[in-house]
């Protein structure tokens, strides 16, 4: 990657890791996903730092910032992002993007800050929760808490990683391993948050345009379900994508090549 630089910035409530690497002249923030770190865009980019300067942070809780043990939601994470903006000198108008849960992250802060963001992408987004999904969330979140991420990893991988979608063996092998290092109290804080996400009566507000990607065989968020997300907003575009839920690890190549063309488009 072109001169990433990684770094840490301590506010009064929480230290955050980051990284910036790119030369180009547009501001582009990519929000991992919630079982996630920075290093899920490792090889997506690559493809974008001609175009973009990049913005990539470990969310509280995960990869290298703090592991907290107080109960965060989801403004908490986008005051996270936004401030992690200011310290990192990226400057307005921002191209936003995130994976899953981190793509509630981004339409909320698209919603926070309407004049700041120019365009999201959100790929396989979480934006809502119905009963069932909130019962898994809180019951996954539970077992790791009592039983640590060996204890769920496969239950999990069977849905977000399945056998036909491992492609690379090392890139496979890097992602369950980050997984397996995950703190278990911020994963349930993390699950919590996500189960309480509800915004799909605000996505009308958001005026920029939008990109919708769905992961063809995902089983997670479905492109049916990621079809109807996408009628919700002003200005949108779907697109699918040959993966499963992760789309960022296993298809990433298909990813920077959608977001470089619809962010150049804006």
């Amino acid at each position: 990657m072109m001169n990433c630089e990684y770094a840490f910035a301590e506010y009064p409530d929480v230290s955050l890791h980051y990284s910036v690497s790119g030369s180009g002249p547009r501001s582009l923030v990519l929000i991992h996903e919630l079982a996630g770190t920075l290093e899920s865009f490792d090889h997506v980019v690559p493809e974008l730092e001609a175009d973009f300067r990049i913005l990539r942070a470990d969310q509280r809780g995960a990869g290298l910032s703090e592991k907290v043990r107080a109960p965060f939601s989801l403004d908490d994470l986008v005051a996270d992002a936004h401030r992690l903006m200011q310290t990192a000198g990226l400057g307005p108008p921002y191209f936003v993007a995130g994976i899953a849960s981190g793509a509630a992250i981004a339409a909320a802060l698209a919603l926070r800050h309407p004049h700041e963001v120019a365009a999201l992408a959100l790929c396989a987004p979480s934006l809502g929760t119905n009963p069932d999904r909130r019962h898994y969330l809180l019951e996954r979140s539970e077992a790791a808490k009592r039983d640590g991420m060996r204890a769920i990893v496969d239950m999990v991988f069977e849905k977000t990683y399945p056998q036909h979608d491992r492609g690379d063996p090392n890139i496979y092998a890097e992602h369950r391993a980050r997984f397996l290092a995950i703190d278990p109290v911020c994963y349930a804080h993390a699950n919590r948050m996500l189960a309480e996400v509800a915004l799909e009566q605000s996505l009308r507000k958001i005026e920029c345009p939008c990109l919708l990607l769905a992961g063809r065989h995902d089983e997670m968020r479905p492109p049916a379900q990621v079809e109807r997300y996408a009628a919700l907003f002003q200005r949108a575009e779907l697109a699918l994508v040959d993966s499963g839920h992760i789309m960022v690890v296993q298809a990433p190549g298909a990813v920077a090549a959608a977001m470089r063309r619809f962010f150049l488009q804006q």
